[in-house]
């Protein structure tokens, strides 16, 4: 069936009148109406641009925490207590309570939670409560016991809060089961359409490998599987929508939880550490040049970056994932190099205004040189913009754009705008079908109130190859 679509198109550089789709493909963009088309779309009072490809993401972990008690936005640890209090009450049998999503950079005054704090209120049941980066958790009592019992810790003391490893192995310790993991996916699923993205990069847990083989989607995901897990990818075969495109591996840590690796210290003293050997990192490059992979590196801190572009083997085409604190030297390496990069735009509006967590927690160099993707941009390195679930809403991201505070970060909000779309397919070498509306794509692409770049825009609609996935309800008067 042809579908013509009468709209303010955008085709990359300006707008058209209509677009003509067939088979879930653009066959044409152009200013007059065509003749031979079966069905009709009126949006002149529209706008269409192609919808967004999120680069970095956590599917099915988004889709848990949509599941479970939401920390977002929370102000004081009174609040947090709050959340799980009301939590528990709605989901009286529980086993366990896994709290996500809060940012104590984001408190109304400077408070610290702990082990003691979350005993004095839940001692009967495991509650645990990480951060917003993932990288950082505070468990109670009866959550370390559990971490003992199952082997992962061997002293109860201290106060509660754990970095890293355990933290990021929440969903193999606390185990979710497949009922949930598939609820998970379809509600993180739906999320994404609404917010207009229609493809993914997903750096992939353990337990989405199961849920992958057998389960039908709508966006077209890419995934990154632990390469501390890649045995497990023996017998996968690629499915329509769902591609192994590599392995995801882990440098360092985050900012929020002092662990990326930087050469200059933290204002506390601390300077991050880098995770893995370096015996092990050369394993997997070569594992990756064996077997085809693309490597998903993530690397926040400088240290971090230095041993990645020291270590990695014939780079050409693997992808850093982050990039936040690197200097110009490294960044002239990374282009020579033919690394690609995918950043996320909304750790601006975040966390790199003044008075936010850089400025707090970083010197002044660091401050004033982070996440600058207009002097990356002028590099010509292949970047793609995606959100780490921070949230995970392009909009956002972009809207953070237009309020960075230096001059290196800014770029035109539609050079952003290609970065969430073209760039982001670029890196996984999807730029022949995905990320614009050109004949011979796919139709995937966002209705919106207003241009793309206006205050306040909405997404109406979203199409994934030319069919409705998300309609946003009219508001009641």
């Amino acid at each position: 069936m042809k579908i013509l679509f009468e709209s303010k198109i955008f085709d990359g550089r300006g707008f058209k009148n209509f677009l003509l789709v067939e088979n879930g493909k653009v066959v044409s963009l152009q200013q007059e109406r065509v003749k031979d088309y079966d069905k009709f779309v009126d949006l002149k009072e529209r706008y269409i641009y192609p919808s967004f490809f999120d680069s970095h993401t956590h599917l099915v972990w988004y889709g848990l925490n949509l599941l479970r008690c939401d920390l977002n936005g929370v102000v004081s640890v009174g609040e947090i207590i709050e959340r799980i209090d009301e939590y528990l009450k709605v989901n009286s049998d529980t086993n366990f309570v896994i709290a996500e999503g809060y940012d104590e950079t984001k408190f109304e005054k400077e408070e610290k939670l702990n082990r003691k704090i979350l005993d004095r209120h839940f001692k009967n049941i495991p509650i645990v409560v990480r951060r917003v980066c993932g990288h950082i958790a505070v468990f109670n009592s009866e959550a370390l016991k559990f971490l003992k019992r199952s082997n992962y810790i061997e002293d109860l003391k201290g106060d509660g809060i754990l970095k890293e490893g355990v933290v990021l192995k929440l969903n193999k310790i606390f185990k979710p089961s497949k009922d949930e993991l598939i609820k998970a996916f379809r509600v993180a699923q739906e999320k994404f359409l609404s917010l207009g993205i229609t493809s993914i990069s997903d750096m992939a847990t353990f337990d989405s490998l199961e849920i992958y083989k057998g389960i039908d989607t709508i966006l077209d995901i890419f995934f990154y599987y632990p390469w501390e897990n890649e045995k497990e990818l023996t017998g996968w075969s690629d499915r329509k929508k769902i591609k192994l495109k590599g392995l995801k591996v882990f440098t360092d840590g985050s900012i929020g939880a002092y662990t990326a690796a930087l050469y200059n210290n933290y204002k506390n003293g601390l300077k991050g550490k880098i995770f893995i050997k370096k015996s092990d990192f050369k394993k997997i490059v070569l594992k990756a040049k064996e077997k085809g992979y693309q490597l998903a590196i993530h690397s926040i801190g400088d240290r971090a970056t230095d041993f990645v572009l020291e270590n990695l083997d014939e780079p050409k085409g693997h992808r850093i994932e982050h990039f936040e604190i690197a200097s110009k030297g490294q960044i002239k390496k990374v282009q020579e190099k033919g690394i690609y990069l995918s950043m996320q735009p909304n750790f601006i509006g975040n966390w790199a205004l003044k008075g936010q967590m850089y400025e707090k927690r970083l010197n002044k160099k660091y401050f004033e040189f982070n996440n600058v993707f207009g002097y990356i941009l002028k590099k010509r390195i292949p970047l793609g913009f995606g959100s780490d679930c921070m949230p995970p809403s392009p909009l956002y991201g972009l809207n953070s754009l237009n309020i960075a505070e230096f001059e290196d970060q800014r770029i035109p909000l539609l050079d952003g705008f290609r970065c969430y779309t073209e760039g982001s397919a670029e890196i996984v070498g999807e730029e022949k079908r995905l990320g614009k509306l050109s004949k011979g794509f796919n139709a995937d692409f966002i209705v919106t109130d207003k241009k793309i770049d206006d205050i306040g825009v909405k997404i109406v609609e979203t199409y994934k190859e030319g069919k409705v996935v998300f309609k946003l309800k009219k508001e009641r008067v």
